[in-house]
């Protein structure tokens, strides 16, 4: 039953990525690495062997601890994509505040000497 459930919420996260994928909010980069992270989640979901068989290839011990360890690289990974897109956008706010703030400044100074 409980792979039934999870079947049924990667399937709608799969749905959700093409779907963003077709209204431009996702680059087929961003599509791709997110279709193969669900599909893996399938995969593993069917063949917990898969995950053994990462285990020993990375030296771990169990299965689970692997694709923990994994996925939790993964979140730092985003985590990290998140605070420089995030610190991107506060400096070009900064710059967008700045640059609107001296051109209010000249249209003030240019109508106080008509």
């Amino acid at each position: 039953m409980l792979k039934i459930i999870v079947l049924i919420i990667v399937l709608f996260a799969i749905s959700r990525v093409i779907l963003r994928f077709k209204d431009r909010q996702l680059s087929f980069r961003e599509m791709l690495f997110w279709v193969v992270i669900w599909t893996a989640t399938i995969f593993l979901l069917f063949d917990p062997n898969i995950s053994n068989i990462l285990a020993n290839y990375l030296g771990i011990g169990r299965g689970v601890d692997a694709v923990f360890f994994l996925a939790i690289i993964l979140v730092f990974y985003l985590v990290f994509r998140l605070y420089v897109k995030l610190d991107k956008l506060d400096r070009n706010i900064t710059e967008l505040n700045s640059n609107t703030s001296k051109a209010m400044q000249d249209i003030k100074n240019s109508l106080r000497k008509e």
